[in-house]
């Protein structure tokens, strides 16, 4: 997971390829019909364990409808999700960066058209008709692309689903440890600290209990 660490004038400086960062996801919320008959859709970003048996366990077994959903963005982005709205980590609330609440779109076609060719989230989740469901980012290589410009693949988000009939959150649920990628940058953090000094360093970081920032 870790790529790089080294020095810049005694700061360490941790570097992550894509392919081993925190597991980014979005979750969004279908509200009810307006006046036009449109239904709008909420959207907030997760940093970290946004797999399917990390956020979405979470969303499913503590914010499975739409009253408990909605709380979710009241506070913007964030680090990441836990079982309490009291132990989430939000940018705007316990980071105290200045931005925005929840984005929103027209509806969900409008939300997942702005999301083509995204390859930075590689799972969505979206509560409407009761339930959460899961898109799955996917990739076709270059050398399946035929004449294509660049010579890139294309990223691609998959069609939703119920989450509980993803293969991955019935295979993995209650088999992974919560919250392991903010635990494992916090442990790296320590780490580091005791090299540069902490003052050197800023994670984000999970304390059992009190998670938030360091």
């Amino acid at each position: 997971m870790i790529g790089i660490a080294d020095t810049i004038k005694g700061t360490a400086l941790i570097v992550f390829r894509r392919d081993n960062m925190s597991t980014r996801s979005n979750i969004a919320l279908e509200l009810p019909k307006d006046s036009k008959g449109d239904k709008k859709v909420k959207v907030i970003y997760v940093h970290s364990d946004g797999y399917p048996y990390g956020v979405g366990q979470i969303l499913e077994e503590n914010y499975n409808s739409y009253e408990k959903a909605r709380e979710l963005f009241n506070f913007g982005d964030a680090s990441y999700l836990d079982d309490t709205i009291e132990g989430c980590s939000f940018y705007g609330r316990d980071w105290n960066r200045d931005i925005d609440t929840a984005r929103t779109y027209r509806d969900e076609w409008m939300y997942m058209r702005s999301m083509r060719g995204d390859s930075h989230i590689e799972y969505i989740y979206i509560f409407k008709d009761g339930a959460w469901h899961i898109s799955t980012q996917h990739y076709i290589p270059e050398e399946k692309i035929k004449d294509s410009y660049d010579n890139s693949g294309i990223w691609y988000q998959g069609k939703f689903q119920r989450l509980t009939l993803n293969k991955e959150y019935l295979k993995y649920k209650g088999k992974h440890e919560k919250h392991a990628e903010v635990k494992m940058i916090s442990g790296l953090g320590k780490m580091l600290s005791k090299t540069f000094g902490s003052d050197n360093i800023t994670v984000q970081s999970f304390t059992e209990g009190e998670p938030k920032k360091n």
